[in-house]
């Protein structure tokens, strides 16, 4: 049977997991907002200029 401090670390790195898991949801939902508005500007007509294409990490 695993011991208290056992599940004590568990349960932090647990804690830890989500944490960065709601950054990454975050993030994705403000790209998600920019995306989603220059959707609405394009199709308003608003042109954009040609831009390199970024990747994120």
């Amino acid at each position: 049977m695993a011991t208290l401090q056992s599940l004590e670390q568990r349960i932090d790195r647990l804690e830890k997991l989500n944490e960065e898991l709601i950054k990454k949801v975050a993030r994705t939902n403000v790209e998600l907002f920019y995306l989603s508005q220059r959707v609405t500007a394009l199709e308003q007509g608003y042109e954009y200029p040609k831009a390199p294409l970024q990747t994120t990490s």
